[in-house]
């Protein structure tokens, strides 16, 4: 393993772990792209003639900042500070409902206010457009009248006034369901954490022996402004950090490279 001349190939995996109790907390082995910054400030000493005698060397800063391939729970609990939340949590879901005799059946069991969980049904128009002149039905707690529409939660069924909707139209309705879940909850009162962190990478020297590195960050303090990117290209989760003194165990370093075979 020759270390005056080698390269890092490539950055392999994340890891972050809860500083108090060293539970796994962040695992992202899908790295699109990694980049340390250190910044070091540097102010000049003059003396006689205004000529530089010497400088004065200060607030050393090291940053990271990447993406990862996959968005993962950990990363994103991290960022916006949260611990996920597993068990029943409530969507809003989009259901499309063909219309026959009057009636229709939703595809998911609506939950709610008992008489209103639906609220409203939107029946597309001539240009099949639910919103800006199409009509709208309101659900009613007893027999429905023109206008209006009733839900049996127990077979799921929808029931319209008689004539409201022709059959085989196809009717559109926003309702809340039940599901089994994980929750990321952004509350404005919750800020990023902080982490022990450890970035594996893939080393090589110039006669192409690979070999292991790892940077071990005491305290790594991410940054609460990331993107989630998506559009022509899958979706990608930024994520950055700064590396903090350990003031705890009176450390002043901000991180270790540790190479080894």
């Amino acid at each position: 393993m020759n270390i005056d001349n080698f390269i890092i190939k490539s950055f392999d995996q994340f890891t972050g772990f809860n500083r108090s109790t060293g539970e796994l907390e962040v695992v992202m082995d899908e790295l699109n792209d990694f980049t340390f910054s250190q910044e070091e400030e540097k102010q000049d000493v003059t003396g006689r003639g205004g000529r530089i005698i010497g400088s004065i060397k200060k607030n050393k800063k090291v940053t990271g900042k990447g993406s990862n391939g996959y968005l993962t729970g950990g990363a994103l609990a991290a960022l916006i500070g949260c611990e996920t939340e597993e068990g029943k949590h409530f969507v809003k879901y989009t259901d499309t409902i063909l219309i026959k005799n009057n009636s229709g059946s939703l595809n998911k069991k609506a939950v709610g206010t008992a008489g209103n969980e639906i609220e409203t049904i939107y029946v597309r128009d001539v240009n099949n457009s639910y919103i800006s002149g199409g009509k709208r039905l309101t659900q009613a707690a007893v027999e429905p009248k023109t206008g209006e529409f009733t839900y049996n939660p127990e077979t799921n069924e929808i029931t319209l006034f008689a004539g409201d909707v022709p059959d085989n139209t196809e009717v559109i309705a926003f309702y809340y369901i039940e599901v089994d879940g994980k929750n990321f909850s952004n509350d404005a009162n919750s800020y990023s954490k902080v982490l022990n962190a450890f970035i594996d990478v893939t080393c090589s020297d110039a006669c192409d022996n690979l070999f292991h590195g790892q940077f071990i960050i005491s305290r790594a303090d991410f940054s609460g402004t990331f993107d989630i990117a998506g559009g022509s290209d899958a979706p990608k989760l930024s994520f950055e950090f700064t590396s903090l003194p350990d003031s705890c165990s009176g450390k002043t370093k901000l991180w270790d490279f540790i190479v080894f075979d």
